[in-house]
């Protein structure tokens, strides 16, 4: 079996900057580094200060951003 570059997509994670850059530009997912950071600042604060966190889970939206590594099956 013969496996070739259409016949398989590829996801990232993080949206790195150089990913638009590679060959094929990849599709990834977007995290919200910024909000990530400002949680986990005030998470360690309020454990700072022996307090409970908010939650014990906390579920931040993300964005797919669609590039050329990726297609619907079946399309040649």
């Amino acid at each position: 079996m013969c496996i070739r570059d259409r016949d398989m997509s590829v996801v990232g994670f993080d949206d790195l900057p150089e990913v638009r850059w590679s060959a094929p530009p990849l599709t990834t997912i977007r995290q919200p580094l910024a909000d990530m950071g400002k949680l986990a600042v005030r998470t360690v604060l309020r454990l700072a200060r022996e307090e409970q966190p908010d939650s014990p889970r906390v579920e931040l939206g993300t964005d797919l951003v669609i590039r050329a590594s990726t297609m619907p099956p079946g399309q040649v």
